[in-house]
């Protein structure tokens, strides 16, 4: 029963994920979670409230922002000015989404001394730890104070060094990143909570009534079961290659003539993710395994174009049949057929009677609610529970030979059945 129910949330989670991924890579989320961040750090982040109702809204509205307001042209704040700048401008994708979707501490700690030195650096003449720090005097880039004072630290920690103050700036850029993993995580929760629900209310995933089916319903069980170990790699490489990426960054510093590698994993939200095409080849297949899923519990399915035009097309001819004079007992069997061939017809809005979902609306909306719930616990979740049960249902004791006692063998035997021998090569009786 477990692997039953855990697999049916992984299915759920992995579709509520494919869809918030989609509405991500159409709408350029994550360009727009990367310019918070970057405006956090340049701009003291007074342009945003650090809670959730209002990153939602901003995020939701996003789209629909840049159509109905432009940035003054006057603006030349450090925040815009590094987006301007080619390194970063020229990552974007295209028109629509200009601006990039993630970038790497060196992109970031780039364009921020490129910033602060001026155009008129060559690399030959001026000491670029001198332009540095005559930029941060002189305040060139009309930084914040907190800002300011935080570029001013990072360059006193690092001697006035350009190189140490190079790797400094990735630093700050990477604790920043790590900030914003949180932020995606805890506003994809809230999202996968609402599109969990519709998903549930929407293809009738009662948790309490599929775990009712699982526990009495033998043929059922087995066949979730088994096509959970037959799904089980598959999923495992759509998850990875959606959502959150681990990114392994090497940092090499140099002191005193000695370099030395650090090596770091992080979670990183800031990435490029799965393409569209992918996306939505991925959708379509988790949607076969959905409607294959809740055939085998019996419960409302997702209605198929072709499929639902054929049953119509067999039940109008099943109500003009009936409009015809015929015997009781045939009208009885047309009726009893006209409403099973309606029952699999799964119209919209009409979820088939099943024997586990009798205990009225509340119990059904309590059992959507609970899928919807654990479908916002996320797909890697769910998936490393159903590799530790399938690891567990294929581990047990070992059965041991019994051959001597199947053959019904009476003399002595070796473990493997054969007769014991004596001296003389004979076999030993009794």
């Amino acid at each position: 029963m477990f692997i039953g129910l855990i697999f049916i949330f992984l299915l759920y989670s992995l579709l509520a994920t494919i869809f918030l991924e989609l509405y991500a890579t159409i709408f350029a989320l994550r360009a727009k979670l990367l310019q918070k961040a970057i405006r956090r750090m340049l701009m003291d982040g007074a342009a945003d409230a650090d809670n959730l109702l209002g990153d939602l809204g901003r995020w939701l509205a996003a789209p629909f922002r840049r159509i109905f307001s432009k940035a003054s042209e006057t603006d030349k704040s450090a925040y815009t000015q590094f987006f301007d700048h080619p390194s970063i401008k020229y990552l974007g994708e295209g028109r629509i989404f200009r601006r990039p979707s993630y970038l790497h501490g060196h992109n970031f700690s780039q364009v921020m001394i490129d910033l602060l030195r001026g155009p008129g650096y060559d690399g030959r003449t001026t000491n670029e730890s001198t332009l540095i720090r005559d930029a941060l005097e002189q305040d060139k880039l009309k930084l914040p104070s907190d800002t300011k004072r935080q570029l001013e630290m990072l360059f006193a920690n690092s001697k006035q060094d350009a190189s140490q103050f190079k790797h400094k700036l990735e630093d700050w850029f990477e604790e920043m990143m790590e900030r914003t993993t949180g932020w995606y995580k805890r506003q994809t929760q809230f999202l996968l909570i609402i599109i969990g629900f519709i998903l549930a209310w929407n293809f009738n995933v009662d948790t309490i009534a599929i775990a009712q089916i699982l526990m009495k319903d033998d043929d059922a069980r087995a066949r979730i079961v088994d096509m959970a170990i037959a799904r089980e790699k598959t999923y495992g490489a759509i998850i990875d290659s959606v959502g959150i990426k681990k990114v392994k960054v090497i940092k090499t510093y140099k002191n005193n003539g000695d370099t030395t590698a650090i090596e770091m994993v992080t979670d990183s939200v800031v990435f490029p993710g799965a393409s569209k095409d992918y996306l939505d080849s991925t959708r379509q297949q988790l949607l076969k395994d959905a409607a294959e899923v809740q055939g085998i519990l019996g419960l409302k399915g997702i209605p198929d174009h072709i499929d639902s035009t054929s049953c119509n097309v067999k039940v109008h001819y099943l109500d003009s049949l009936l409009k015809l004079p015929m015997d009781t007992a045939a009208h009885a069997n047309l009726v009893k057929l006209r409403a099973e061939t309606y029952t699999c017809c799964l119209k919209k809005n009409a979820h088939p009677s099943n024997p586990y979902q009798q205990s009225g609306p509340i119990v059904i909306f309590f059992g959507w609610l609970i899928t919807a719930l654990a479908v916002s616990l996320g797909a890697p979740f769910w998936f490393d529970l159903l590799n530790k049960f399938v690891k567990l249902r294929g581990t047990g004791p070992q059965v041991s030979n019994t051959s001597a006692i199947d053959n019904g063998s009476k003399g002595n035997t070796t473990a493997a059945g054969n007769p014991v021998k004596d001296n003389n090569n004979n076999d030993i009786k009794g």
